[in-house]
């Protein structure tokens, strides 16, 4: 399916996987909504969009935690665009802790940048969506909402949250001519990954590359696949192959 011209709207577009998306889509001449909530940091990715495409996207700072700034972030695209063909849900939020040391602010912080943020963009934004030809929405999720492990416990159950609401959401709109999709990485080399503070090192063996996860979203979008993953963590974790794809 050709990309020009469908209007993409990306959640946390201005550094790591959401920057890597937004300038591996602006190539397919896609009119993008950049969604985050530095202004800053989104001024950056729309120049770069605009260098390498020549269109301009636009840029929204929004909280998507917060439910007017979405209802405000969706009347600016209503007031922009006829509809949506495409929601990636991509921003997040993790806090490296084991859950005796994690504050109660801090787990209710993952779950609302998480969980309730998506649900929020897409109850927002779904009659755009209904309105295309095209329409696809687009979780980003984790290989760590099928494996938890310690200090990342309360992340996992955010994560395995939006799995099984995409999953609901999928049966919710099969006779509509919306499609819904996950997909799962494994450890991505963002500015995401390095906010651990607690001096582990990571294999680069281990590591993502959001470029490449880009390509992936951008294949999952012209497919409007249901669910995709990036196997490399099952390299370290053998013994939980099956329990990845359960």
């Amino acid at each position: 399916m050709n990309l020009t011209d469908k209007t993409i709207v990306i959640t946390g577009a201005s550094k790591g996987l959401g920057r890597e998306t937004a300038l591996r889509l602006c190539r397919s001449n896609a009119n993008l909504v950049l969604v985050a909530r530095t202004e800053s940091l989104l001024e950056q990715t729309q120049k770069e969009v605009e260098y390498l495409s020549g269109k301009k996207a636009l840029i929204i700072p929004c909280d998507i935690s917060n439910e007017t700034d979405v209802n405000h972030m969706a009347e600016m695209i209503k007031g922009k665009f006829k509809y949506v063909d495409v929601l990636i849900n991509n921003a997040g939020i993790g806090i490296h802790k084991n859950s005796g040391e994690m504050s109660n602010e801090e787990m209710r912080k993952q779950f609302e940048v998480n969980f309730y943020g998506p649900f929020y963009c897409i109850k927002a934004l779904l009659p755009l969506i209904k309105h295309s030809g095209f329409a696809y929405i687009l979780n980003i999720n984790s290989l760590v909402s099928k494996i938890a492990f310690a200090d990342n416990s309360v992340y996992s159950a955010t994560k395995s949250a939006l799995a099984r609401f995409s999953e609901g959401l999928r049966q919710e709109l099969k006779d509509s001519n919306v499609k819904v999709g996950s997909f799962f990485p494994g450890l991505m080399k963002t500015s995401f990954r390095n906010d651990r503070k607690d001096g582990n090192k990571v294999p680069p063996f281990m590591i993502v590359k959001p470029e490449k996860a880009a390509v992936k979203i951008e294949k999952m979008i012209i497919n409007r696949s249901k669910n995709a993953y990036i196997r490399r963590l099952i390299i370290v974790i053998p013994m939980k192959v099956k329990q990845l794809f359960q």
